[in-house]
Formats: C-alpha cells, sequence, structure tokens
C-alpha cells in the first residue's frame, strides 16, 4: 500500500463529483479522484450497440431547468443537444387494454398528465400527492397515481405534494433535450485532464483538525479536505468507513434522501419498429417505455414500487405479453438495476416531507474538512437532475477553496476574487 498526498481526495467520480475536482484543479489545488466503479461517470450510463444510437440507461435528458454552468459546459465542449422526440403515439396499457390518447380521453378525465398539472395549481399545498389525487374518480386517480409514480419515482403515498410542486412544477413538461452523442459526451467533458482512480472504492475516510486520511485497497491519501459526492444512502450504509462517524444530523438526512428505486430495460426485437410509440403501463411490470420507428430497441425505466416488480421470476414474459402487439419477437433483454447498485441504491433523490431541509444537512461541511456533494445536496429546482448534480460539485469545490485558501482566492490569479 503506498502513501500519497494531495490537497483535496474527491471521493466518487460521476457528474458531481468531476465538477467538483474540475473547478478545484482549475483553481490550482491538487486533486485525486477515486471512484469505485470500474469506469467513471457514476449515474450516467450510455448504451453504445451499434443498433442504433446511443441508449441512455441512466440519466436520460436535459430537463428545462436553469444552470449557466451546465449550459457553459455544453458550450465549451461542443456538446450538441437536441428537442426530445415525442413519439406520435401514447399508448396506456391498463388490465390488458390498450388505449391511445384519443381513446383514453373518451374514458378518462383529466387524463394523467393533467391531473399533475391540477396538483401543483392547487391551493394549499399540503399532505402528499396520493391525498391530492383522492378527489378523482377511481380509474382516473389509478392512472394519476401510476403516471406520478414513474414521473416523479418514488409511491404517490409518500411524495410531499408541497416538495413536489417545489421540485417539478418549475421544470413543466415539454422543452427536455437529448445529448444527442449521448450523456457520457458530458461525463468525459468533465473529465479531461484530471488524475482519476477507478476501481478503488474508499474503505475509509478519517478526518481530524489537520486534514483527511482516505483509504483505499492500494493507497493512503493524505489531503487538507475530502469532498464526498456519492449518493446518502450509499455512505450512510456504512460501506464508507468514516471516522468520526457521521453525525446523527447526517444519518437522519440521509434517510429522507433515499433514492428512488429504478430499474432501466432495454428490449432488443428481431424486426425494427414501424413508427414510433411510447407506453405507459399499468399492468405489470408498469414503467414508461419508448420504441422508435426504424430502432430494433424498445427502451423502458421502471421506478418507485413497480421496479420490485422487474425483479420477480416471469417479469420479462409479462412485460413482452403486455406489448406483444407492437414487439414482435424479443432476442435480448439488458437490464440496468439502480436500485441493487451498491455505488448508487437509487436513481435520485425524490420529493418526500422533509427533503429541502435534509438537502441543506447534508450539504454541510465536517469540521471545516470533509465536504460534501450531488444532486441530494442542490436547489429544489435542481434535486435529481445532472445540473444538481454539478452545481452541488461545483458550491462544494467553492467551500474548499474557500476554506483552504483562507478566504475567496483564486489561485490561478493570485488575486482575492
Amino acid at each position: 500500500m503506498t502513501a500519497e498526498t494531495a490537497d483535496v481526495v474527491v471521493i466518487g467520480a460521476g457528474v458531481s463529483g468531476l465538477a467538483c475536482a474540475r473547478e478545484l484543479s482549475a483553481r490550482g489545488f491538487g486533486v485525486v479522484v477515486v471512484e469505485a466503479r470500474p469506469a467513471i461517470g457514476g449515474r450516467v450510463r450510455t448504451l453504445r450497440t451499434g443498433l442504433a444510437g446511443p441508449v441512455e440507461l441512466g440519466a436520460q435528458v436535459v430537463h428545462p431547468a436553469h444552470c449557466d454552468a451546465f449550459d457553459a459546459l455544453l458550450r465549451e465542449a461542443r456538446i450538441t443537444t437536441a428537442p426530445m422526440e415525442t413519439a406520435a403515439g401514447f399508448t396506456v396499457v391498463s388490465e390488458g387494454a390498450h388505449h391511445d390518447s384519443t381513446a383514453l380521453a373518451a374514458r378518462v378525465r383529466p387524463l394523467p398528465w393533467a391531473a399533475e398539472a391540477g396538483l401543483y395549481s392547487s391551493r394549499p399545498l399540503s399532505g402528499t400527492v396520493d391525498r391530492a389525487l383522492s378527489g378523482l374518480v377511481p380509474p382516473a386517480r389509478a392512472l394519476a397515481r401510476s403516471w406520478m409514480e414513474q414521473v416523479v419515482g418514488h409511491d404517490p403515498a409518500l411524495l410531499d405534494l408541497a416538495e413536489t410542486a417545489a421540485s417539478y412544477h418549475g421544470r413543466g413538461r415539454g422543452g427536455e433535450r437529448v445529448v444527442v452523442d449521448g450523456f457520457d459526451r458530458v461525463v468525459h467533458a468533465l473529465a479531461g485532464g484530471l488524475e482519476i482512480r477507478t476501481g478503488s472504492p474508499v474503505e475509509r475516510l478519517r478526518r481530524g483538525a489537520g486534514g483527511v486520511e482516505v483509504a483505499t485497497a492500494s493507497a493512503v491519501i493524505r489531503a487538507r479536505a475530502a469532498v464526498v459526492t456519492p449518493p446518502p444512502p450509499v455512505v450512510a450504509a456504512g460501506d464508507l468507513v468514516l471516522d468520526p462517524p457521521l453525525p446523527r444530523s447526517k444519518i437522519e438526512a440521509a434517510g429522507v434522501l433515499a433514492s428512488c428505486d429504478a430499474v432501466a430495460v432495454v428490449l432488443v426485437t428481431a424486426v425494427p419498429a414501424a413508427r414510433s410509440r411510447s407506453f405507459l403501463l399499468v399492468d405489470p411490470p408498469g414503467g414508461l417505455w419508448t420504441r422508435r420507428a426504424g430502432s430494433r430497441l424498445t427502451t423502458g425505466h421502471v421506478k418507485g414500487p413497480s421496479a420490485r416488480l422487474v425483479r420477480r421470476p416471469g417479469w420479462e414474459s409479462d412485460l413482452i405479453g403486455s406489448l406483444s402487439s407492437h414487439l414482435g419477437a424479443v432476442d435480448d433483454v439488458l437490464v440496468m438495476d439502480w436500485g441493487r447498485d451498491p455505488w448508487s441504491r437509487g436513481a435520485y433523490s425524490v420529493p418526500v416531507a422533509g427533503a429541502g431541509a435534509a438537502s441543506a444537512t447534508w450539504a454541510e461541511p465536517l469540521g471545516g474538512t470533509v465536504f460534501f456533494a450531488g444532486e441530494a445536496s442542490a436547489a429544489p429546482g435542481l434535486r435529481g437532475l445532472v445540473q444538481g448534480a454539478l452545481a452541488g460539485g461545483r458550491r462544494a469545490a467553492a467551500e474548499v477553496a474557500l476554506n483552504l485558501s483562507g478566504g475567496p482566492h483564486d489561485q490561478r490569479t493570485g488575486r482575492d476574487a
């Protein structure tokens, strides 16, 4: 085991960790990034099959949220985005029946997305999303609950209405963009020039008044500060041993900021799709699914309690049976289970009661030597988004720089900021 030194150790090479390291390195600090996985990217996972363009198994789209730093990164790295294609046909599959938007509107009012919009205009914004939907007639309520579970990623009975409105009302529906060449382009743009150790899970993080000691299987790195970017549930689980342990306030915040369960699925069909369609499956295993004209790939993301259905025996048969009239023969099924990924323990933080306060608590440094970043530490309008991960990393970098420099000092120029 080698002994090394650095100014800062950043734990985690996802968007937040890379953004933090990039900013600190630009300010002149010596930074080492350690990543448990064999590859960088965190919860960005772009699949390249050769059968179609890039397929996103993790972060899917750039939401219309205000983040100047993210927009600047796209321009600087010449990363092209395009409006997310909206499938011409939308189908709801419920109790074995398939309903397109016209047929659905004839039997259910309001439609699920209209019910969502109505949530944010209701007053007062109190209680849970499920309670706010309770006035709908049963068919409309069931569809609205399924829609909210998949759009937000959690059980509507646990989603706090005020927190959900704070996170989602400003985003609206529509305006989402895709990264044309794949979201991993963003990751690699952030990583350029950084010292990154992959396959290096941190076994222990010891902090003291004079700095930190970060131990991996192959090295002990002594530094002036460390930045912790893995999701709160991963840190609180104890796989990364903190000495001294996390204070109770952090552990409680991590419990509130638990990430939503999620499974990404790609079906590889024998024949390309004749036309584009998207689906909301109310029937098991649930989820939102997309099939693009000319592609052999059907992609789906199953979130919230429904994600458990993707782990039970026979779920593939249920899924193929629900979509069989649109799929034809299926040659392969590819799965990325974020809920069971030990370095993620879910997809992203969700707006449950107390999320705003928990986020602020999670972002607080410990002793001026250990700092925290990640989308769970971002402001409500950015929490749960890639922009929030980037913003959280940059915020932590500014805190580290201020602490280590003794003031708002930019080491690139030698001048006070």
